[in-house]
């Protein structure tokens, strides 16, 4: 996975997040209605956004991490659909959402 800087993250988020809004609204639809079709439809779009750099942490959510440094480590930056156009929180690599801390500039 590459290594982003939060302004290079917060970059991709025009184009991350229509695509996790499609993601999210395709597993929905899935719950309801399985089919082998929208299978294929998500793993592109997980596969799409992988592409970018990008983990998906929880579609459901539309949560997903960057990894990048923050104070010399190592971690990622952590951004879920809702949480505007700015990257305000990271976590170690090991923490997870849980673990989140506001991004201190």
């Amino acid at each position: 996975m590459p290594e982003f800087t939060r302004t290079q993250a917060e970059a991709l988020l025009p184009k991350v997040q229509p695509l996790l809004e499609d993601l999210r609204r395709r597993m929905e639809t899935y719950r309801k209605r399985p089919s082998d079709p929208l299978v294929r439809e998500i793993e592109a779009l997980l596969r799409e956004i992988g592409e970018l750099g990008v983990e998906v942490k929880d579609p459901d959510q539309g949560l997903i991490d960057f990894r990048g440094r923050y104070r010399g480590r190592t971690v990622y930056l952590c951004w879920k659909l809702g949480e505007g156009s700015r990257i305000a929180f990271w976590h170690d690599l090991d923490a997870g959402f849980a673990g989140r801390k506001i991004i201190e500039d």
